[in-house]
C-alpha cells in the first residue's frame, strides 16, 4: 500500500522512519499547534508527499504561506528566492544560497528522504497560485455552475441525500449572489425542481436558460402542488430581475470578471493548486468565495463518481475562522458537508488549526489522523485535552514537545506517540509577496493567453460558419430602473470628484443591501432586558417592527510611479457606521433586496465625511511608506543592474593585475639569481663570453620587468576610469531616483457603497404585571441593546436600571434601596426615616400621625391605645419588658 513519509519517530536512519498510508488521509487529517510549532512545514510535507504519489492538492490559503511550495529546485539552488532574507540577515547572497543549499541536503539525509525526491517533485508537480481580486497570480473569479452531474439519475435513486444536498446548495448559492437568503425556501426550492428536471435528462443549464425556465416553467407541480401556487407570475419575475443581477451589479460584476476554477482541469496529475485569500479584504467576501469555490468543488466531485482510495486532497489552513464551534459564517456549511461526505468520492481533507477548542467538534471527530503539535500554555494544553479528549499521557508528552515534533494519534492503523517531521523540499519561509506571485506564475499566464487565443479563432471560425456560439450569462434586455442608471452615472465619474455628492446622491441609489441577523426576539426579551434587580417578569403586550439604515463605505487608496518603479499599491477598506463608530462588516448577515433609503439617514451619513477624510489619509499615508522603500529598492536595483557590467571588468582587472603582478614578482626573482650568478661568473674569472651571456640574459629580464610594470600601470588606470564611471552611474542613477520622487502620485477616494440593515423592535411591555411602558421601550434584534422606558424620577430613557415594586423603572442616579429587605424603590414608594437618616421602601416606613415625619419600622410602631402610626420620638414604650407603645397624646400627663 502507498505511504506518505512524514518523517521519523526517534533517532533517525530508516529504522525510525514514520509513514502513514495513504488510505488513512481518505478519512481526513488535522494538524494543531501553535504559532513556530512546525504545523505549516508539517502541512507542506503531507501536500508533497501526496504530489510524488500523484496525488492532486487544492490548498485554501488565509495567510499567504502556502505559495512557496512553488519555490521548487532539482538542485536546492533557492538563490533566486533568497535574497531579500539574505540581505536581511546581512549575509552574502552567494554564501547564503550555498549554505541553504547545503542545509536542505543536509536535511533530507537526516530523515532518509530518497535521493532522487526533490529533482522528480521539481520536474513533475505543477504549483499553481490564484489570487482572487488581484491580477498578481492566475485570475479566478465566481460563476455559478449549473452543468449536469455525471448520473445524476442514479445518483438521485442511490444517494438521496447527496442528490438533495447538491441542488440545494447549487441553489441556494446562485440566489444568493442574487440577493436571496436561507429563509427563502420558496424560491430555492423552485429553482431546485427546475435543475433537477433538466439535470435528471442529463441536460446542463446556464444561467439564460435557467432564466427562461423560471419565466415559462417546463414542470407543471413542485411536489404536489402547482407551480403558481408555489410561486407565483409576480414572484417568478421578481425572481428572474435577481437573477439579473449576477451580471448588472457592479460588486459582483468584479467577481465575475475571471474565470472560475476548472477543477477539471486543476486535478490532473501531480499538482498543487493554491489559493491565496489575501487580497480579498472583506471577510464576510473572503467567507463567501470560499463557500461558493467548496460548493463547486462538491458539484465536481459528485460529477467524478465514487472512489474508495485517495484521488484528490484538499488542504485547508487556519480553518478556525471558517468553521467555529458556535456561529455559522456561510462557508462551515459546506465544509461540513465535505467532511462528512467527501471521503465517498476519494477526497481527503487536511485541515490546520492553532487550538481545537475553536474548531467545530465535528470537525475533529472526523479526523482519523491527528497531530498536536508544541502549544503555548499549559491552559492550551489542557483546553486541546478536553476537545480531543486526551489522557494524562498524551498531555504529559505534548507539554514536552519541541518545535517540529507532533504527537501523532491515528485510528486506522492504530498509532500513538511522538514523531518529528521532515523537512520540506521547497524553500519554506515567508509569505510571498505579489511581485514574486507574478514572476513565478507569468509562464502560466502566457500559456492561458495563448490558449485564450486559440479559443478566440475557434469561436470566430464557428462564426463565419453560421453556428452560434451560446453565451454563459446573458444580460435580459430590459430597461433598468432610473436609480440604477443614476447610480451608473455616479460610478463612472473619477473618484475625487465622489467626495461632495457621494453622501446624496450614492446614498439615495446603493444597490448593496446587508440584512443584519436577528438574534433577540420579542419571545427571549426577558434573557437580554438590562433591568437590574427586583424584575420578577416582563411581559411583551405588542411590538412594531422598524428598520434601521447604516451606511457602508468603500475606502480606497492607491499610490503609483510609471517611469521609474513601473509599480502600484493599492489598499481597499470596507466600514460601516454601526453604534457610533466606524466598524468591518459585521459576519453575521445576509444579502437582502433593495430598500428606500429614509433622508434621514442620509443625512445622518454626512456626518462621517470629516473621519472618513481622516481614514483614507492614513490609508494613503501607509501605502505611501511603504513606496518609498519600493523606490529605495528600485533605485538600488537599476544602480545594480547598470553597474553589473563594468564591475565584472573590474573583477576581471584585478585578476589580470594579480596574474601580472605574480609574474613580475618571479621576474624580479629571476633578475636577482641572474645577477647572483654573474657576480659568481666574474668572481671566478669566468670567460668573457660567459660573462656577456649573463649580462644580456640580465637585461632582457629587467625589460620584461619594465614591460611588467607598464601593463599594471595601465591596469590600475583602466580600472580607475571603471571606478569613475560606476561613479558618474550612480550619480546619474540617484539624480533620475529624486526625480522620480517628485512623479510619485497617489488617489485617494470614498464612496457609499451599500447599507447595512439593522431590525428595531418598538413595544409596549408590563413590568411585575403591574406597570405598563412604551414609546421608549425601543431595542435591536442584532445586539438586543435598547431602552426600556423613563426614569420615574428624571424621565431620561433608560438602557439599565432597576424596577420598583410598583413596576416604576429608575436610573442608576435615582435608584434607592430599602435598607431593611434591599429592594429598589421609587421615589413614590421609599422615604428617608428622620431618625437613623437611611431610605426605607413603603413597606418598612411610615409616617408618625403626630409630628407628620417619616420613620422606618424600626422607629416607629402602632399606638396600643389609639392605634395611631408614631414615631420613637412622639411615644414612649410601657410594660414591664417595655413592648407597649403609647403615643404622646395617650400618655398620661
Amino acid at each position: 500500500m502507498p505511504k506518505f513519509h512524514v518523517g521519523q519517530t526517534d533517532g533517525g536512519g530508516d529504522s525510525s522512519k514514520f509513514e502513514i498510508d495513504v488510505a488513512s488521509l481518505t478519512k481526513h487529517a488535522i494538524i494543531l499547534g501553535a504559532t513556530g510549532s512546525g504545523k505549516t512545514v508539517l502541512s507542506k510535507v503531507l501536500v508533497e508527499e501526496a504530489a510524488l504519489q500523484g496525488i492532486p492538492t487544492f490548498a485554501i490559503d488565509p495567510k499567504g504561506d502556502i505559495g512557496n511550495l512553488a519555490f521548487k529546485s532539482a538542485t536546492f539552488d533557492f538563490s533566486k528566492w533568497s535574497e531579500k532574507e539574505a540581505d536581511a540577515l546581512k549575509i552574502d547572497r552567494t554564501e547564503y544560497a550555498k549554505s541553504l543549499q547545503k542545509m536542505y541536503a543536509d536535511r533530507m539525509a537526516e530523515f532518509a528522504v530518497r535521493q532522487d525526491a526533490h529533482a522528480e517533485f521539481a520536474k513533475t508537480v505543477t504549483v499553481r497560485i490564484f489570487t482572487p481580486k488581484s491580477s498578481a497570480g492566475l485570475p479566478v473569479g465566481i460563476s455559478p455552475d449549473l452543468s449536469a452531474p455525471k448520473d445524476f439519475s442514479r445518483l438521485l435513486q442511490s444517494d438521496v441525500s447527496a442528490a438533495a444536498d447538491l441542488l440545494d446548495l447549487t441553489s441556494y448559492n446562485l440566489l444568493r449572489l442574487a440577493g436571496y437568503g436561507e429563509d427563502d425556501r420558496k424560491e430555492i426550492t423552485f429553482v431546485s425542481a427546475l435543475l433537477e428536471d433538466a439535470w435528471k435528462s442529463g441536460q446542463s443549464v446556464t444561467v439564460k436558460d435557467l432564466i427562461r425556465r423560471i419565466e415559462s416553467p417546463p414542470i407543471s407541480t413542485v411536489g404536489s402542488l402547482h407551480v403558481s401556487d408555489v410561486l407565483g407570475d409576480k414572484d417568478r419575475r421578481k425572481l428572474v430581475t435577481k437573477i439579473n443581477l449576477l451580471i448588472s451589479d457592479p460588486k459582483l460584476r468584479s467577481w465575475s470578471a475571471a474565470e472560475s476554477l476548472d477543477f477539471s482541469e486543476l486535478m490532473k496529475g501531480p499538482s498543487i493548486n493554491v489559493l491565496d485569500l489575501r487580497n480579498i479584504q472583506s471577510e464576510q467576501e473572503k467567507h463567501l468565495f470560499v463557500e461558493l469555490v467548496l460548493q463547486q468543488l462538491f458539484q465536481w466531485l459528485i460529477k467524478q463518481g465514487s472512489a474508495q482510495t485517495l484521488r484528490y486532497l484538499l488542504y485547508f489552513d487556519e480553518i478556525a475562522g471558517y468553521c467555529p464551534p458556535v456561529r455559522e459564517p456561510p462557508s462551515k456549511k459546506l465544509l461540513l458537508l465535505l467532511i462528512k461526505q467527501a471521503r465517498a468520492f476519494g477526497l481527503g481533507l487536511l485541515l490546520a488549526s492553532q487550538n481545537a477548542v475553536d474548531l467545530d467538534y465535528k470537525v475533529i471527530s472526523n479526523a482519523n489522523v491527528r497531530f498536536i503539535g508544541r502549544l503555548g500554555a499549559q491552559r492550551d494544553i489542557q483546553r486541546v485535552s478536553v476537545g480531543l479528549e486526551l489522557d494524562s499521557f498524551a498531555e504529559k508528552e505534548i507539554s514536552r514537545l519541541k518545535a517540529g515534533e507532533f504527537f501523532c494519534n491515528t485510528f486506522d492503523p492504530k498509532f500513538r506517540g511522538v514523531i518529528k517531521s521532515r523537512w520540506t523540499l521547497t524553500y519554506h519561509r515567508g509569505p510571498l509577496e505579489n511581485g514574486e506571485i507574478a514572476e513565478l506564475m507569468e509562464g502560466m499566464k502566457e500559456e492561458a493567453r495563448q490558449a485564450g487565443q486559440v479559443k478566440t479563432a475557434t469561436v470566430a471560425a464557428t462564426e463565419e460558419v453560421g453556428e452560434e456560439a451560446e453565451p454563459k450569462v446573458e444580460a435580459l434586455a430590459e430597461e433598468e430602473p432610473t436609480a440604477a442608471k443614476e447610480e451608473e452615472k455616479l460610478l463612472a465619474k473619477p473618484k475625487q470628484e465622489i467626495h461632495d455628492d457621494f453622501l446624496i446622491a450614492a446614498g439615495a441609489h446603493a444597490t448593496t443591501f446587508m440584512q443584519l441577523e436577528r438574534k433577540f426576539e420579542p419571545k427571549n426579551l426577558q434573557s437580554f432586558a438590562k433591568l437590574g434587580n427586583n424584575v420578577r417578569s416582563i411581559r411583551v403586550l405588542s411590538t412594531e417592527q422598524e428598520e434601521v439604515f447604516h451606511p457602508i463605505f468603500e475606502l480606497s487608496a492607491s499610490v503609483f510611479e510609471k517611469g521609474f518603479a513601473k509599480q502600484s499599491l493599492d489598499k481597499l477598506e470596507e466600514l460601516a457606521a454601526f453604534e457610533s463608530q466606524l466598524v468591518p462588516l459585521p459576519a453575521a448577515h445576509t444579502l437582502a433586496p433593495q430598500r428606500a433609503v429614509p433622508a434621514e439617514a442620509r443625512r445622518e451619513a454626512e456626518k462621517w465625511k470629516g473621519e472618513l477624510e481622516k481614514r483614507t489619509a492614513t490609508l494613503k499615508a501607509d501605502l505611501q511608506a511603504k513606496f518609498d522603500v519600493i523606490m529605495e529598492e528600485k533605485r538600488i536595483e537599476h544602480i545594480a543592474e547598470k553597474q553589473a557590467r563594468p564591475k565584472a571588468k573590474m573583477a576581471d582587472i584585478d585578476a589580470s593585475i594579480a596574474r601580472l603582478q605574480d609574474a613580475l614578482n618571479a621576474e624580479l626573482d629571476s633578475v636577482k639569481d641572474q645577477e647572483k650568478l654573474y657576480k659568481q661568473l666574474k668572481k671566478e674569472k669566468a670567460k668573457k663570453s660567459r660573462l656577456i651571456s649573463a649580462e644580456n640574459r640580465i637585461e632582457t629580464k629587467k625589460q620584461k620587468v619594465v614591460t611588467t610594470r607598464r601593463k599594471i600601470e595601465q591596469l590600475h588606470t583602466d580600472r580607475q576610469a571603471l571606478e569613475d564611471k560606476l561613479a558618474e552611474m550612480e550619480e546619474e542613477e540617484n539624480e533620475k531616483f529624486h526625480a522620480a520622487l517628485s512623479q510619485i502620485k497617489s488617489k485617494s477616494s470614498f464612496a457609499i457603497v451599500g447599507w447595512l440593515i439593522e431590525t428595531v423592535y418598538r413595544a409596549r411591555i408590563i413590568v411585575n404585571d403591574k406597570k405598563e411602558h412604551a414609546g421608549d421601550v425601543r431595542w435591536s434584534s442584532y445586539t438586543g441593546r435598547g431602552t426600556w422606558g423613563r426614569c420615574s424620577a428624571c424621565s431620561i430613557p433608560l438602557e439599565s436600571g432597576s424596577a420598583c415594586s410598583c413596576g416604576n423603572l429608575m436610573c442608576n442616579r435615582h435608584l434607592a434601596y430599602c435598607k431593611a429587605c434591599l429592594e429598589p424603590a421609587c421615589t413614590d414608594h421609599r422615604a428617608l426615616c428622620y431618625i437613623c437618616n437611611s431610605t426605607f421602601c413603603a413597606r418598612h416606613s411610615a409616617r408618625c400621625e403626630l409630628c407628620g415625619l417619616p420613620a422606618c419600622t424600626g422607629h416607629s410602631g402602632a399606638c396600643s391605645m389609639c392605634n395611631r402610626k408614631v414615631c420613637n420620638n412622639c411615644s414612649q414604650k410601657k410594660g414591664l419588658i417595655k413592648r407597649e407603645i403609647v403615643c404622646r397624646s395617650c400618655s398620661p400627663s
